[in-house]
């Protein structure tokens, strides 16, 4: 199997029993170098975010739910951690729910003059990023977004939690 075959099974056994422990699976990475061990990331969050105690519980079930299924073989890492405050838009309902963030957003082509763009996010609409950028609104495509992160505001750093979802 690929990596994207042993990430996409990992997904389809994982996600519905974070799923009922109340938690998102953002993001599955399945790195398996030529040689040397390979390593196994799940990205998971929860509204109001996860403590480390429930990343340290989600990496035992995990670990137990893999070895019981033979997923990926005998020998690899298991990293569990939270995707950050600046984690990275990768679905649709992303934007929907960071609504109000300020979000760094990458163009895979210059987009009005230039390829990075900063912005309080306003959402999604018909496959478009609304982006206000200072007195502006921008409505970027989301087929030309190459990445997306939330970004840290300065001015309201420390209240950062407070807006986690």
């Amino acid at each position: 199997m690929n990596r994207e075959e042993v990430a996409d099974r990992v997904e389809a056994l994982v996600q519905p029993v974070l799923a009922a422990q109340g938690m998102e699976l953002v993001e599955v990475q399945f790195i398996h170098p030529r040689r040397g061990r390979a390593t196994l990331r799940l990205f998971v969050d929860r509204p109001g975010g996860i403590t480390l105690a429930e990343i340290t519980r989600t990496s035992r079930l995990v670990s137990d739910l893999l070895d019981v299924h033979d997923v990926i073989g005998p020998s690899y890492t298991l990293e569990v951690s939270s995707p950050g405050l600046t984690r990275e838009l990768k679905k649709p309902a992303d934007y929907a729910r960071y609504v109000g963030r300020l979000v760094r957003l990458t163009t895979r082509a210059p987009f009005r003059g230039r390829q990075v763009h900063l912005g309080v996010l306003q959402g999604l609409e018909a496959e478009e990023v609304c982006l206000q950028e200072g007195e502006e609104l921008c409505r970027i495509p989301l087929k030309e977004i190459a990445r997306a992160r939330l970004a840290l505001d300065p001015k309201h750093l420390g209240k950062e939690a407070e807006h986690r979802t």
